[in-house]
């Protein structure tokens, strides 16, 4: 009985798939246009989250914001120097009056990017509110990640908030 002098070389597409996968994501680009909180169609794919003030979205809220003592624009600078603090985080763009911001976070291993979207509303009185939204760019599923996001920094900023019925 003979035997080959060197074993047979186990392939490994998958490896080599996530290699070439990890190589194209890290370039991934990132949709940063800016939303109209009040007509936007949520995503169809389950990869998403949205809090919104009561009244001003048309899509389904996750959660619904109320008003804080502060001004649009004070609460505007505030999320903008907090939220851009945030790891692998960085501000795309903002509107000219600074109270819509585009913001996105890569995710930390592969570095796919999601877009979240932030519109700051005077609601009178000095007061002001927010509405959030986050999504991946990319993927079908993003195993709450978007969701923790959006309460996350809801409760960095301060804004009350609680689940939409």
């Amino acid at each position: 009985m003979s035997y080959p002098l060197h074993p047979p070389r186990r392939k490994r597409p998958i490896l080599g798939l996530l290699c070439c996968f990890c190589l194209i994501a890290a370039g991934c680009s990132a949709d940063t246009a800016r939303i109209d909180f009040s007509t936007f169609a949520r995503a169809t794919t389950p990869n998403d989250a949205l809090a919104c003030p009561t009244g001003l979205c048309a899509a389904k809220a996750d959660f619904v914001t109320d008003a804080v003592a502060l001004s649009a624009t004070d609460l505007a600078a505030k999320a903008r120097a907090l939220l851009s603090s945030e790891p692998r985080t960085e501000l795309a763009s903002q509107s000219e009056e600074g109270l819509h911001l585009v913001f996105v976070q890569r995710s930390r291993l592969f570095r796919f990017p999601d877009t979240v979207n932030i519109a700051v509303l005077p609601a009178g009185d000095g007061q002001a509110n927010l509405a959030i939204y986050s999504r991946s760019n990319y993927g079908h599923g993003d195993l709450g990640v978007n969701r923790r996001r959006v309460e996350a920094w809801l409760q960095r900023l301060g804004i009350p908030y609680r689940a939409a019925s």
